[in-house]
């Protein structure tokens, strides 16, 4: 179940950095589609539910020229377009993901729900190799070294706590798409060094051992 779990994230996770980079990349390059389209409608909503002018979020629904919508959502008032409903505004946009408005970066690739997702992500691939590493050993060794002092969930532990970490720093940086990347060598690779140190260690003292 860990490695189902783990194969399905590794995929989300690595096909959602892979657009919010392209997209990010082509913000700065310069390089998106330039794109007219009518704003169809504008709400407000607060922190408490409810619309009005007065509210924490915007979000902004347009129409292309094909058809079709694209929806853009603004979570502080800093960020709010300056745009009314029937304007034309140019938007940018990259094999039919919008990107910017009006030269404005729109998207938000991290949000908390996604952010809660790669939680689960580090723990899930921790779990994995170790059992894959203790299936090799099995075929090497007794069973007895195997079960005899399972630490695994330790280092899970672990693993789900700098998950936690990284995660509030995948949040709060959302406009870089990457940096689930090295939250994730962190939070997974971080444990596994620490349990290959601790198999070096042990392998050392028993070769003393036997000598």
């Amino acid at each position: 179940m860990s490695g189902l779990l783990a194969g399905v994230l590794l995929t989300y996770v690595g096909h959602r950095v892979a657009v919010e980079t392209a997209a990010y990349a082509a913000y700065r390059s310069g390089t998106l589609v330039p794109t007219p389209a009518e704003v169809r409608e504008v709400d407000y909503s607060s922190a408490v539910g409810g619309y009005g002018g007065n509210g924490s979020a915007q979000e902004v629904r347009y129409r292309l020229p094909g058809g079709g919508d694209r929806v853009s959502t603004m979570q502080s008032r800093a960020t709010f377009l300056d745009v009314e409903e029937g304007q034309v505004v140019r938007l940018g946009m990259l094999h039919g993901h919008l990107v910017t408005v009006e030269g404005q970066y729109v998207r938000h690739p991290w949000t908390p729900g996604a952010a809660l997702l790669f939680l689960f992500l580090p723990p899930a691939f921790v779990l994995t190799a170790l059992q894959v590493y203790r299936l090799w050993r099995l075929r090497r060794e007794r069973p007895k070294y195997l079960f005899g002092d399972n630490l695994s969930f330790t280092y899970v532990r672990v693993a789900a706590l700098l998950a936690f970490g990284t995660g509030l720093v995948t949040v709060s940086m959302d406009h870089i798409p990457w940096i689930p990347v090295p939250a994730f060598v962190i939070s997974a690779l971080g444990p596994l060094a620490w349990f290959t140190t601790q198999e070096i260690i042990e392998r050392r003292a028993n070769a003393r051992g036997r000598l």
